[in-house]
């Protein structure tokens, strides 16, 4: 009985308003630095060059619970100048780095977010190289900085208690055992709110800051930068334990009918 009435609560948690993973949105995309320098694919890309965002806001995260690809093509996708001297929404360079993940607020969330992000690749004519994040110790800080890192978005997400963690997690993956969470708040519902998922690294910063992709490649298909992503929006505490009461009052209703 004990089990049924959580498996109600939480059915409750997935059906009421805000909290409907399945009703809950976010659209996603990237900025790849222009840095002019080659590879390695996932080497030091370094930090300089002209940011353009890459088919911005042009794909849809169901905050649902579920695993989906996000792929982009940024010699064919539509290119937005977004910072620097030299983003002019053209590509100017066959290498790069993926300078962030952008995700907005499309439906003006108030609660938590929590996101997950595996098997990071660049596939050219020699292949696909992949992240998974197997490699590194659980709490680590990997590729990404935290959500609140990037003083772009830092006001647009609410500030402490609220939380604000990147790091390397077994709790869930998409292949292997780990992969990489994110916690954040955006401040209020406004839709124009976004998170910048940074790689901004220095040279001796973050592990697998500023990671090289090659973005296009005379004679040969155009590369890919993809990864598969996963959201849920994350109830108060408060809220959880009101659908636990109403999860066991149902119950209850069960047993007498």
């Amino acid at each position: 009985m004990r089990i049924y009435a959580s498996t109600i609560a939480l059915g409750l948690i997935c059906a009421c308003g805000a909290y409907s993973a399945s009703a809950a949105t976010l659209q996603v995309s990237i900025g790849i630095r222009e840095t002019g320098s080659a590879g390695p694919i996932f080497g030091n890309g370094t930090a300089t060059g002209g940011i353009e965002f890459v088919n911005l806001d042009g794909q849809t995260l169901t905050a649902d619970g579920t695993w989906q690809l996000f792929t982009f093509t940024p010699s064919l996708d539509a290119l937005t100048a977004f910072a620097g001297t030299t983003a002019d929404g053209v590509l100017d360079t066959d290498w790069g780095s993926i300078e962030h993940i952008r995700v907005r607020n499309i439906d003006g969330i108030t609660d938590p977010i929590r996101l997950w992000i595996d098997d990071v690749s660049n596939t050219d004519s020699g292949g696909t190289t992949t992240e998974g994040f197997e490699s590194f110790a659980v709490g680590a800080e990997v590729m990404f900085q935290e959500p609140g890192f990037s003083g772009s978005t830092a006001g647009l997400l609410a500030p402490a208690p609220a939380p604000n963690l990147a790091a390397v997690t077994d709790t869930m993956a998409f292949s292997g055992s780990q992969s990489y969470q994110f916690d954040y708040q955006w401040v209020n519902a406004a839709t124009t709110n976004w998170v910048r998922l940074t790689t901004f690294s220095t040279s001796v910063g973050l592990t697998l800051g500023n990671p090289a992709v090659h973005l296009n490649e005379t004679g040969a298909a155009p590369p890919t930068v993809s990864f598969y992503a996963k959201a849920v929006v994350v109830p108060e505490p408060g809220t959880i334990a009101l659908l636990m009461v109403a999860g066991l009052g149902l119950l209850a209703i069960r047993r007498r009918g």
